[in-house]
């Protein structure tokens, strides 16, 4: 019956649950009658059982399948039509069944793919009983909603027929007096958006649930190339391929001279030995996985059969199939390039929508060509694109006679500062570059990574020093050094079908960045020697802020003087793309650089190609004769030196008149942050002037004015002056992300960094992490969005208390109660805090590193506007701040009325602070933080306990960050048992979840029969370990203050202790909220079990000699028996 409604339907894939199907042969008899493709999780004694059915007339490519081995779950990748998904069907456990959270947190890492996921099957649950179910008991049916709630937010899930018909009544499957939508398809969000058409629901006759189908329209998903192959930085943890890898180098490179032809040679090799090596690697895992599956299957029917008790290997082998499982999971988070994972942290929504948000950033789906006809062909987009940049990189000519007048009165490098530039390349310079480039980044065409390079820096360093300077005598690096690859991302998804709103990324060979970071290196040594004030951007000693204050000095500035003032935000199109290589050396000739630095950067851009990536795949090379790459670390600087002559045309133009600066005798004409450029004039002739001065200046060196997007912020009388010269007059702009301008409210700059705050919060709500992961969340990508804003313009009272009630209500995950007063969380984790960011004093902090600026900086610009407002109130600090020589104003902007109040907040606590000489910003917020110092309640009742080595090993990072936060919270005794819960009056009951006692931390923890017996079997571990050395009584257990270990035993220790926390911990949840029935033997068991666990994690994770030191040396816990594990215990 099946099979012949499987041929009238005829659909291109068909997800089967209850197929019963038990045998190969089974499944092959059914795929000859349909004539499908299928992959199955076979079930058992006529029960269970899922698969997969593929039409055979569908263009498909299956990539991989995984399945279970109790007919619950089945997994295929595959490429339909150039698109790839993952299809993923189950079989939920019932109702009754005990597992059915488990069996949700099971197939949750089967949910973590880059693919198109199309989850699907019997569920055995609803969503919502007002909409999914009539008759029966509303209440029931519904567990396993909140595991399914977390996997549809983590992975983006939509549910399709809620998608369709959000209040529409259906159901699946009926029973006597009851009927539910339990069968269910869910897809990505970002898929349903473009692809999802319909979904249906039809009977069937022969089961007691309805068939259900969506269907999909491909055209409109986006299939996705190769793209091209990259080195596994994971490799590089292998000591085996560090071993062979060595022995495969001497080889290659024995008796050969160091050529070009040699060097391209010798990384094609490096590719073909490191895809051999990990297709050798990967077989031999994927072995012992299918050997793990079988022996599970075979345990499994012989479990049911009831030929043994097999339970505790089938368990250990599900454990080690788990830590198989454990690594494929963490590509998820190197592809993310996440820093903030804690060890036992899963790759959940914020790692995914990074690495996807990537990915959308990248996705074209259309694009017009220059007559403006749209496509979405993959051949075409590239083909566009292709043509795009060609045409963008290639030079135009150039005026010589402008190139010369623009570049005339240029200052020059000293001679001897000229000759620092100089040159061969040294294998130092080789190493510090390497050292200092950042790590998980893309690598270029070749591959090969950064980390690769510094692995193997002792073979590859001498190598690439006679590579390099060999390069340079002949004027030609290598082939592929040459080549970069251009990965495109969107700036403005609204129109993303024009070529001019991708940004070219150029991906660069890492032996090509290595040079071009040595050269940066050199020239950032002396780039302030010939860059003016002016520009801030890639010059040491000099940042962002100093043209944002500067800016908001001169906006606060006119308004008191009520002078007539216009800042000119000039655009530039294409800025980096566009310049005139002969312009750039030119100039360098120009600043008296030598013959042999401007050779190196000759270098770097002779008969240089590259090709663009369109969804993953790559065009034809294309030569580049302009621009600099963005990607390279050189191109900001060399930027900087082609802008330089225009900034320098402004200051000595008399015909553009800009702000008269208190007591200085240059006036405020532009500032400049790479070619962000403001220029500020006084009357409208001067306004004309520089836009005119821009568009000669682009005639020599490729620069070209963007005039519909380059905007006038206009004060005094020019604000009526609206609409000339074809630009934009505006009433308020945003200038290097601070938006400047008239009636400018703090919602203006503060609302949208507001939600972006709460969104990051919201993002981890429900993510099951350890209170130390929050507070990190917090810390680094919460609270960082508030400071460089901060750094500039005043955060409101009201804006503050929004901030700081958002992050303690996801700190301790609820909005009715904190347990710890919040100073104790701002005190650092070395003294039983969290290190919580305390936001008000972090914003004096910066008020004070500026006020410290003020004092200390000489020759910045904005400093005599500061000076001519707080010069007489900063008297006290720095007498010759109120000096009669200058100026002095008399009503104090609002900013510099928060200085005052920094400065006054910080002179009670520190009247004899010296401001003269180094003071960082981190410096002066750990002084103000000292200051809410306040012994702990915990450390002063029990003086006898010393709490630095309690707090140093509550924070061990061997042991897992949900057990080190269960350590911290029992330290600070604010683990919510009965008993303390109730002395709060947040409940009447008091007792034990296992039994009739009073539930106190003590009894709960180590009191109770139900879970004393465990301690014993930890006491005799300790024992073993420490030779007798330790009691191990509860204040050992909850204090953690271990006498004198070795570093492997105490933590050691550490683990078992925690770990042993949070079983018992677990259980008492398991009882007191699910009714669970516990006994001692079950906590025992299931700590051993847990334990097995993270030592079979630690075994692929640690190195063997750490591993041996830490579960191997003492012999309790386990051996190695051809390199497999063998418990002891």
């Amino acid at each position: 019956m099946f099979v012949r409604e499987l041929k009238r339907v005829n659909p291109d894939v068909c997800l089967v649950q209850e197929s019963h199907v038990e045998s190969v042969n089974e499944g092959m008899k059914i795929e000859s009658m349909c004539g499908y493709k299928a992959i199955w999780s076979f079930g058992c004694n006529r029960q269970y059982g899922v698969g997969i059915l593929i039409n055979n007339n569908l263009d498909y490519e299956i990539i991989k399948f995984d399945f279970d081995h109790s007919g619950r779950m089945v997994y295929l990748d595959m490429s339909i039509n150039g698109v790839k998904f993952r299809f993923l069907n189950i079989y939920a456990s019932s109702p009754s069944c005990p597992e059915r959270r488990a069996f949700f947190d099971y197939i949750y890492k089967y949910c973590v793919t880059s693919y198109f996921l199309i989850l699907a099957g019997d569920f055995n649950f609803i969503m919502d009983s007002s909409l999914d179910k009539l008759g029966g008991n509303p209440d029931s049916g519904t567990e396993g909603r909140v595991q399914m709630r977390k996997i549809i937010q983590d992975f983006d899930l939509v549910d399709a027929f809620r998608y369709l018909h959000p209040k529409k009544i259906i159901t699946t499957w009926r029973g006597p007096n009851v009927s539910t939508r339990i069968d269910r398809f869910y897809i990505s969000s970002r898929f349903a958006s473009r692809c999802l058409k319909n979904h249906n629901v039809w009977p069937c006759h022969f089961s007691d649930h309805d068939f259900i189908g969506i269907n999909v329209i491909l055209d409109n998903a986006r299939s996705i190339g190769p793209g091209y192959w990259k080195f596994n930085n994971s490799v590089l943890d292998d000591g085996s391929y560090n071993l062979e890898f060595r022995c495969f180098w001497q080889e290659l490179i024995q008796n050969q001279n160091i050529t070009h032809e040699w060097w391209e040679h010798a990384k094609l090799e490096i590719k073909k030995f490191t895809l051999a090596y990990c297709k050798r690697k990967s077989k031999l895992k994927n072995s012992r996985k299918r050997d793990l599956e079988r022996r599970y299957t075979e345990l499994v029917l012989a479990e049911y059969n009831n030929r043994g008790d097999y339970l505790d290997q089938i368990n250990s082998i599900k454990k080690e199939l788990c830590a198989l499982a454990l690594a494929d999971d963490r590509g998820c988070l190197i592809r993310s390039k996440s820093d903030y994972l804690d060890n036992n942290e899963k790759p959940t929504k914020y790692f995914l929508e990074k690495e996807t948000k990537r990915g959308k950033d990248k996705i074209i789906t259309q694009l017009q060509d220059l007559d403006n006809i749209t496509y979405s062909d993959n051949p075409k987009l590239l083909e566009i694109a292709r043509n795009f940049y060609l045409d963008l990189f290639t030079r135009e000519s150039i005026d010589i006679t402008l190139c010369n007048e623009f570049l005339a009165d240029l200052p020059g490098l000293d001679n001897d500062v000229s000759e620092s530039c100089e040159g061969y390349i040294t294998l130092n310079e080789i190493q510090n570059s390497l050292k200092n480039m950042n790590s998980d980044r893309s690598p270029g065409s070749d591959g090969l990574s950064r980390e690769f390079y510094l692995y193997f820096l002792d073979l590859f360093g001498p190598v690439l020093v006679e590579l390099y300077n060999s390069s340079f005598d002949s004027g030609f690096l290598c082939p592929s050094q040459r080549l970069s690859y251009i990965t495109l991302l969107c700036k403005d998804r609204n129109n993303s079908q024009l070529m001019k709103n991708w940004r070219p990324i150029s991906l660069l060979n890492i032996d090509y960045k290595i040079l071009s970071k040595v050269i940066q290196r050199r020239l950032s040594l002396v780039i302030s020697e010939i860059v003016g004030p002016d520009q801030t951007c890639s010059v040491p000693g000099r940042t962002i802020s100093d043209n944002l204050h500067f800016i908001r000095n001169i906006i606060d500035y006119v308004k008191q003087k009520q002078l007539d003032c216009a800042f000119v935000n000039i655009d530039s199109q294409k800025a980096f793309d566009r310049v005139d290589h002969g312009f750039l050396f030119s100039a360098l000739s120009k600043f008296n650089f030598g013959p042999s630095f401007i050779r190196w950067v000759r270098l770097l851009y002779k008969d240089v190609s590259s090709s663009v990536i369109v969804n993953g795949f790559v065009s034809e090379l294309f030569p580049v004769t302009r621009s600099v790459r963005q990607g390279c670390s050189l191109s900001p600087l060399l930027y900087v030196l082609v802008l330089e002559p225009f900034l320098i045309r402004i200051r000595k133009d008399l015909h553009i008149r800009g702000i008269k600066i208190p007591g200085c005798i240059e006036d405020a004409k532009a500032t400049a942050y790479a070619d962000d450029v403001t220029g500020i004039c006084s009357n409208l002739s001067s306004v004309e002037h520089l836009l005119a001065t821009y568009v000669k200046y682009g005639r020599c060196s490729g620069a070209r004015l963007n005039k519909t997007k380059t905007m006038v912020l206009a004060f005094g009388n020019l604000k009526n002056s609206t609409q000339q010269f074809g630009v934009s007059w505006v009433e308020s702009q945003k200038i290097l992300g601070v938006r400047f301008g008239h009636d400018i409210t703090a919602d203006d700059n503060w609302n949208k960094i507001c939600n972006n705050f709460q969104r990051v919060l919201f993002t981890y709500e429900k993510r099951d992490m350890s209170i130390f992961g929050r507070a990190n969340i917090v810390k680094v990508l919460a609270c960082s969005k508030l400071w460089y804003v901060s750094t500039i313009v005043d955060l409101p009272a009201g804006y503050l208390k929004r901030f700081n009630s958002s992050m303690f209500k996801f700190i301790w995950g609820t909005k009715k109660f904190e347990p710890l007063r919040r100073q104790i969380l701002f005190h650092d984790r070395r003294y039983g805090g969290l290190s919580v960011v305390h936001i008000y004093y972090k914003i004096l902090a910066l008020r004070l590193k500026h006020v410290h600026n003020i004092i200390n900086s000489k020759n910045v610009k904005w400093n005599y506007f500061a000076k001519y407002w707080l010069g007489h109130s900063l008297k006290n600090l720095d007498s010759s701040l109120a000096s009669n020589s200058v100026p002095h104003g008399q009503v104090i902007p609002t900013f510099y009325k928060g200085c005052l109040t920094a400065v006054e907040t910080f002179s009670k606590l520190y009247p004899d602070f010296v401001w003269h000489g180094e003071c960082t910003t981190k410096q002066f917020y750990d002084l103000l933080l000292n200051s809410l110092f306040t012994e702990l309640a915990v450390v002063r009742n029990l003086p006898q306990i010393d709490f630095n080595l309690v707090w140093r090993n509550v924070n061990n990072s061997f042991v897992d960050p949900q057990a080190r936060s269960l350590a911290w919270r029992l330290v600070h005794d604010i683990v919510p048992t009965m008993w303390t819960l109730f002395c709060r009056r947040h409940t009447l009951e008091k007792k034990c979840a296992f039994c009739d006692q009073v539930e106190t931390v003590e009894h709960i923890f180590y009191y109770c029969d139900k879970v004393h017996p465990l301690w014993g079997v930890i006491r005799n571990m300790v024992n073993i370990l420490t030779l007798n050395k330790i009691k191990l009584d509860f204040k050992l257990i909850r204090y953690l203050n271990f006498p004198k270990l070795s570093k492997f035993q105490l933590e050691v220790i550490l683990v078992l202790v925690n770990l042993a926390k949070q079983v018992i911990w677990g259980n008492r949840n398991d009882a007191r909220f699910r009714s669970k029935s516990v006994t001692s033997q079950a906590v025992i068991s299931q700590f051993i079990e847990k334990l097995r666990f993270r030592i079979t994690v630690d075994k692929s994770r640690l190195s063997a000699v750490n591993f041996y030191h830490y579960w191997l040396v003492s012999g309790m816990f386990c051996d190695i028996d051809r390199e497999k594990l063998v418990f002891n215990f």
